[in-house]
C-alpha cells in the first residue's frame, strides 16, 4: 500500500490533468465507502462494492491505481486497443488522439518463443527496428543464443538445438499467429554493454514496418506507452494487486501508458505498469511514434528501466558498419549500469610488479578542501582483520591507486571498502580493459575465479565504478580505469543485480555539487555479517553501502549522505525484473553500526541529521526522495 501510494503520489505531481481525475475518483471512492455501501445490496457493481469498508483496505487504492497506470489488452489485426479497461477519460483521450501511432507499431511488436528450451516455451519481448531486425534484451538472447568465436549461434538443449521464433500476434481471445522464425543472432551486447540484443527474422508476408528510433532523448514527463506480454510474476508479494492491475490477464499483447520519469543519459525511467515478460518491450513516445527506449527491467510499483532509443541506434550502427568492413562485432559501448551492481567477468591477469605502483598517490581526504576532509574510514569491528603488507619499502594497509584507495578485510579476501575522488570537469570517456591482481599483496589473498562464472556464480562487481577515477590527463584517465579493474576492487555479485537508483548516484550528487569546482567523494563497500552464505568456498556480502560527500551547490556546505543496497532475496537463474533490490537512504551512524566503521568527523555533516536529531532511514523509489542535505539547513 506504501508503495502503491507513493507512485500514485508521483503520478499526480507530474500529471495535473490525470491527478485532478485521480482525486476525483478517491472522494467518490471515499463517499461510497461512508455513505452508501453499507446499506447497497451485494448485487451492485465491484468498483461500489471494492470500496466498502468491509472489503481489505487497498481496493479503493487500486481502482485508483488502475485509472492511473491502466494496463490495456489490444486486440484484432487492426489492433483495436479495448480502452474500457480504463476507467480514465484522461488516458482515454491520450490514447485515442494517439491512435494513427500506435497501431503501426503495435503490429512491429512480438512474443519471442523458443523450441527445445528446458524450462520456458517463450522468453520475452522484441520489436522490429529494421527491415527483418528485431530487437530484444541480452537476457532474454541469452536465453537460447551464445557468443561462439566471431559470431553467435544457437544453444543446445539435451542434444537438441535451440530454435526461436516471434509472434507478432500473440492476442487475448485471439488463437491466430503471425509468427516469424529467428533465422540467424546479430548479434548479442557483450555484459560491459547496454542489455539489447539484434535478431535476424526470416522474411513472410505482411511483415510490420519497423519502429522508428527517436534521435532525440526522452523528456521527463512525455507521455509514453509500453507493448508487450507481461508474464505472472510468482515474486510479487501481493498477486490480488497484480491481477487486479493486469486484468488477472498474461502472455498476451498488452499496452501501458506512463510517463518518462527521468534517468541518466545512459539510462531511461518510466512509470508504465509492466511485469515480468516484458524485457525487450517497446517504450513508445506517444507524442512521436517513435521509440524512445528498449524496456529491461522493473521494481514493481517503483521504477522501470529502458535501454534510451540513441543508444540502441548508436549499438544497430556500429553493427552494420562492423559488417559492411566484415570485421568483428564491435566493442562493447560505455556500461549502461555501472557501478558496484555491474557484472564484468573475463580472464585474471597479473600485473607486474610492486614497484610499478610506487606513484599512485591514491585517494585525497582533502580533495574537497583542507576544511572539507574526508578521511578514510577506520574499522572499529574486528580490526586485526585488516589486510597489512609492504611494498615499496612501506608498510601500511591503503592499495593506492590512480584517484582511489582500497582497504583490504585479510580474513574476507575481499575489501573493506574502496574510497575515490572524482573531479567530474575532467571526466574521460575510456576503454576497459581486463581484470587483473595486485602483486603488492599476497595471490592467495585476492579471489580469482573461486565463485564466479556462469549461473549459479557470481560476477564481479566493482565497488568504485570503472568510470569514477578515470579523469584528469588522457594519460591519468587510463590508468585510473585500469587500476579500477583489480580484483582488490570487486565483490561478488548476482549476475541479475541491477538496481537504478544506485548507479545513478554519484551522477545526482554532481549535479548538486559546486558547479565551479563538480567534485565528490565516493566511499563503497560490502556489509560483512558472520551468516554471510558460502559459495564455492567464499562468504558473499549481503548487502553493500555507499557514503557520498561533497560541496553543496546552493550552500557551500560539505554534505555526506549514506545509502545501502541488498542483494540478500537474489534468485541465482535468469530474471526478467528485480524487484528484491531495495535502495535505502541511510543515517551515517547506521551504516557505521552495520559495517563495523567509523566515518569520524565525516558524521557531522550526515544529510539525515536535523538539530542533532537522527532522522529515520528512507527507502527510495526515485533520486528526487534522497535528502542531500540537513532538513532545514
Amino acid at each position: 500500500m506504501r508503495r502503491a501510494r507513493a507512485l500514485l503520489d508521483r503520478i499526480s505531481g507530474a500529471d495535473p490533468a490525470l491527478g485532478e481525475e485521480l482525486a476525483t475518483l478517491r472522494e467518490t471512492l471515499s463517499w461510497v465507502a461512508q455513505k452508501v455501501a453499507p446499506v447497497l445490496p451485494s448485487s451492485l457493481p465491484s468498483a461500489l462494492s471494492a470500496a466498502s469498508p468491509a472489503m481489505p483496505p487497498m481496493a479503493p487504492e487500486t481502482i485508483v491505481l488502475r485509472t492511473g497506470r491502466p494496463v490495456l489488452s489490444v486486440c484484432n489485426d487492426e489492433a483495436r486497443l479495448v480502452f474500457e479497461d480504463a476507467a480514465s477519460e484522461v488516458w482515454n483521450s491520450r490514447l485515442r488522439k494517439a491512435k494513427p501511432l500506435l497501431t503501426p507499431a503495435i503490429r512491429a511488436v512480438g512474443r519471442i518463443e523458443v523450441a527445445h528450451h528446458p524450462l520456458y516455451q517463450w522468453v520475452g519481448t522484441g520489436w522490429l527496428v529494421a527491415d527483418r531486425v528485431v530487437v530484444t534484451n541480452r537476457h532474454v538472447a541469452h536465453e537460447f543464443g551464445r557468443h561462439s568465436g566471431e559470431k553467435f549461434v544457437f544453444k543446445s538443449s539435451f542434444g537438441d538445438l535451440m530454435g526461436a521464433r516471434i509472434d507478432f500476434l500473440e492476442e487475448y481471445g485471439r488463437v491466430e499467429s503471425r509468427e516469424a522464425g529467428i533465422v540467424e543472432i546479430l548479434h548479442i551486447e557483450d555484459d560491459a554493454g547496454p542489455d539489447l540484443a539484434f535478431l535476424r527474422v526470416e522474411s513472410v508476408a505482411g511483415l510490420a514496418r519497423p519502429i522508428r528510433l527517436s534521435r532525440r532523448a526522452a523528456r521527463v514527463n512525455a507521455p509514453v506507452a509500453v507493448i508487450g506480454y507481461p508474464a505472472r510474476d510468482s515474486r510479487i508479494p501481493d498477486a490480488a494487486l497484480m491481477d487486479s492491475l493486469f486484468g488477472d490477464v498474461y502472455d498476451r499483447k498488452r499496452l501501458a501508458p506512463g510517463r518518462i520519469t527521468g534517468g541518466p543519459p545512459e539510462l531511461l525511467l518510466h512509470d508504465c505498469s509492466t511485469l515480468g515478460g516484458n524485457s525487450g518491450s517497446v517504450v513508445l513516445d506517444l507524442d512521436t511514434g517513435e521509440a524512445a527506449g528498449l524496456h529491461f527491467a522493473g521494481r514493481f510499483l517503483e521504477a522501470n528501466y529502458a535501454v534510451p532509443a540513441a543508444l540502441v541506434r548508436e549499438r544497430f550502427e556500429s553493427l552494420g558498419r562492423a559488417a559492411r568492413a566484415h570485421a568483428a562485432p564491435p566493442p562493447p559501448a560505455r556500461p549502461l549500469l555501472p557501478g558496484p551492481h555491474h557484472s564484468e567477468d573475463g580472464p585474471v591477469s597479473a600485473e607486474g610488479r610492486a614497484e610499478d605502483y610506487a606513484d599512485r598517490t591514491g585517494f585525497d581526504p582533502g580533495f574537497l578542501g583542507a576544511a572539507s576532509a574526508v578521511p578514510l574510514p577506520r574499522i572499529v569491528r574486528d580490526p586485526s582483520s585488516v589486510l597489512v603488507f609492504t611494498a615499496n619499502g612501506v608498510t601500511g594497509s591503503e592499495l593506492k591507486y590512480t584517484n582511489f584507495s582500497v582497504v583490504m578485510n585479510g580474513e574476507r579476501r575481499l575489501c573493506f571498502y574502496s574510497a575515490v575522488n572524482i573531479d567530474g570537469g575532467l571526466s574521460k570517456r575510456t576503454v576497459r580493459p581486463g581484470w587483473r591482481l595486485d602483486p603488492r599483496i599476497p595471490r592467495t589473498l585476492q579471489i580469482v575465479n573461486e565463485c564466479y562464472g556462469n549461473q549459479p556464480g557470481f560476477s564481479r562487481g566493482h565497488m568504485t565504478r570503472r568510470e569514477d577515477p578515470a579523469w584528469g590527463t588522457r594519460a591519468q584517465a587510463n590508468l585510473g580505469c585500469a587500476d579500477s579493474m583489480h580484483v582488490t576492487n570487486s565483490v561478488p555479485q548476482m549476475q541479475p543485480f541491477n538496481a537504478g537508483l544506485w548507479l545513478a548516484l554519484e551522477e545526482y550528487a554532481l549535479q548538486h555539487a559546486r558547479e565551479d569546482v563538480m567534485r565528490i567523494s565516493v566511499i563503497t563497500g560490502p556489509i560483512f555479517d558472520a551468516g554471510d552464505p558460502v559459495h564455492r568456498g567464499v562468504r558473499i556480502p549481503r548487502s553493500f553501502w555507499k557514503v557520498i560527500a561533497f560541496l553543496h551547490d546552493a550552500t557551500g556546505r560539505l554534505c555526506a549522505s549514506g545509502y545501502t543496497l541488498s542483494q540478500d532475496k537474489a534468485i541465482p537463474e535468469p530474471e526478467f525484473v528485480f524487484g528484491a533490490y531495495g535502495t535505502h537512504q541511510r543515517p551515517l551512524a547506521f551504516i557505521e553500526s552495520r559495517a563495523g566503521v567509523s566515518f569520524g568527523p565525516l558524521t557531522a555533516y550526515d544529510a539525515l541529521s536535523a538539530g542533532g536529531e537522527e532522522a529515520p532511514s528512507r527507502p527510495l523509489s526515485s533520486l528526487e526522495e534522497i535528502r542531500l542535505i540537513p532538513k532545514g539547513a
